[in-house]
């Protein structure tokens, strides 16, 4: 590998060499995997706490009903995102004020993840799920107090890099 590119170099693809773009393809394969099995991660584990905390609500047939969950999750969610659809367009087309939007659509979100949970209920097998709205309830409630988590983070991170914070 050439050490010699300046950070400003204009590198393009076709320049590199075939072992450079197997490395860049290799790097880019292990972080795309990366990135989907923290994804994977964090969904079982909001799965698995919303489970536990409405142990009386959720009867499973056994673990690998937990799994079928955890896959019909993303499709669940596009279905529940296709309903919320209309009304994000037509909050973006109206001229409410910056902060109703933003409150608005985060509300959208949580309606979103309400109804995913509704739907991943209702369509996994082995699942029996007594009142569905109270754990979808409460997945939407831990989404929301993860988003300020990560909202908070994300604040601290900027006045840390800003020199604010030691």
């Amino acid at each position: 590998m050439d050490d010699s590119h300046q950070p400003d170099d204009a590198t393009t693809w076709a320049s590199l060499s075939r072992g450079e773009k197997a490395l860049a393809a290799f790097g880019m394969t292990g972080l795309i995997l990366g990135i989907i099995t923290a994804v994977t991660a964090a969904v079982l584990l909001g799965l698995l706490a919303v489970t536990a905390a409405s142990l009386h609500l959720v009867e499973a047939d056994g673990i690998g009903t937990l799994f079928w969950g955890l896959a019909l999750f993303l499709p669940c969610n596009a279905l529940a995102a296709l309903f919320i659809y209309p009304m994000r367009m037509g909050l973006r087309l109206t001229s409410l004020a910056p902060r109703t939007k933003k409150a608005t659509e985060a509300a959208l979100s949580v309606a979103t993840t309400f109804l995913a949970v509704l739907f991943t209920a209702y369509f996994t097998p082995g699942l029996r799920v007594h009142h569905p709205w109270l754990p979808a309830l409460l997945a939407a409630l831990l989404a929301v107090l993860a988003s300020l988590g990560i909202r908070k983070m994300e604040r601290r991170t900027s006045k840390r890099a800003r020199g604010r914070l030691p």
